[in-house]
């Protein structure tokens, strides 16, 4: 959804489609892969901009499939801001997301479209993101005088008010050789710094002086947040809490290819009496499990620890509805966090506590 080149300059790169196609080509040769749980992302640095390409593997071929692309800015400036609703489009592509954000106690939110969403176990409503920040103006004014420090979605968009911090000329690249510049400027807002990407023609010239650290900025932008940023700059990371939340999210909106990298190639899966071994077995009976509950309304999960002797805290997943819980979910990991084991039971001798719904 934040496919801006023009920020940038570098429309000429995808004028075509064929132009478009060999510079994901490229992206996918050269850049940096970040895997996610429903797809791949190539993270592809083009001096101060970057190419994110977005794919994941056709189920029927098996070869990876390109969905789409964006750009970002090559930026260290971060949010750590909350999710405060998803607002993301009927007819956005594949592993594309936009979310309204905000911080706890402030009124500002931001429409931010994110990419490398997919890195996520889940996301929903109060979770913390840790996003890299970018804006790329549609309209913007720089002035002298005290900013009052905006932040306002605007549907698709977002007004922001705030401070230039630093202004520099960006430069893109293709290899070795230089393509375009544009103007690059930090900018201090009431949810954090972002950076700015335009061209310098979209500054009206008698203020083109004022492009400098000190000015006001103001523009309505639209807003882009990596989350391939902090301990998720690799991609998905694999751990307890993580596992838990990818299979709470699959057992209540179902997505079972979002399980595979979490499941072993030898992942043996249990549903009472049926044992199936093996990755691909193992997904499809979770997947005819989940539709079996969905069915019946069971599609309430809750984390949980089991309380009986010998296995008193141990953590499970607890599915059911509103009057309570018909089986637990209970899972082996290996040393790198990822399922080697899953069982689901209703053995009445297993006790348990269940934690906080969210």
């Amino acid at each position: 959804m934040a496919m801006r080149l023009d920020s940038f300059g570098l429309t000429e790169l995808a004028a075509k489609p064929e132009d478009a196609f060999r510079l994901a080509g490229l992206a996918m040769a050269e850049g940096r892969r970040i895997p996610g749980y429903g797809g791949d992302y190539y993270y592809y640095r083009m001096g101060d901009a970057a190419a994110v390409i977005r794919t994941r593997l056709d189920p029927e071929t098996g070869e990876e499939e390109l969905l789409g692309m964006d750009t970002h800015a090559d930026t260290d400036c971060q949010w750590i801001c909350r999710v405060v609703k998803d607002i993301t489009p009927e007819d956005a592509g594949p592993l594309s997301r936009r979310v309204l954000v905000g911080l706890a106690g402030r009124d500002d939110l931001a429409a931010v479209d994110l990419l490398c969403a997919d890195v996520l176990p889940d996301l929903r409503e109060g979770d913390e993101l840790r996003l890299g920040m970018a804006g790329f103006p549609l309209r913007i004014s720089y002035d002298e005088g005290e900013s009052g420090g905006v932040v306002e979605a605007q549907q698709n968009a977002s007004l922001l008010q705030g401070v230039v911090k630093d202004a520099k000329v960006g430069e893109s690249y293709l290899g070795l050789e230089p393509l375009t510049r544009f103007v690059s400027v930090t900018v201090s807002t009431p949810l954090g710094d972002v950076e700015l990407c335009h061209p310098m023609e979209l500054v009206a010239e008698g203020q083109r002086d004022l492009v400098k650290p000190g000015s006001v900025v103001s523009a309505l932008c639209e807003l882009s947040g990596n989350c391939a940023a902090g301990e998720y700059a690799g991609g998905i990371v694999f751990d307890e809490d993580r596992d838990w939340t990818a299979l709470s999210a699959f057992f209540r909106e179902g997505g079972g290819a979002r399980l595979r990298p979490l499941l072993r190639s030898d992942c043996a899966c249990t549903f009472l009496e049926n044992r199936q071994e093996g990755q691909e077995n193992a997904l499809a009976l979770l997947m005819m499990v989940r539709e079996d509950l969905a069915a019946a309304g069971l599609n309430r999960c809750s984390t949980g620890r089991l309380t009986g002797e010998g296995v008193r805290g141990r953590r499970c997943l607890l599915l059911g509805n509103g009057e309570g819980f018909a089986f637990l979910c209970l899972a082996e990991l290996d040393s790198l966090g990822r399922v080697r084991k899953l069982t689901i039971t209703n053995d009445p001798a297993l006790e348990f506590e269940p934690e906080a719904d969210r």
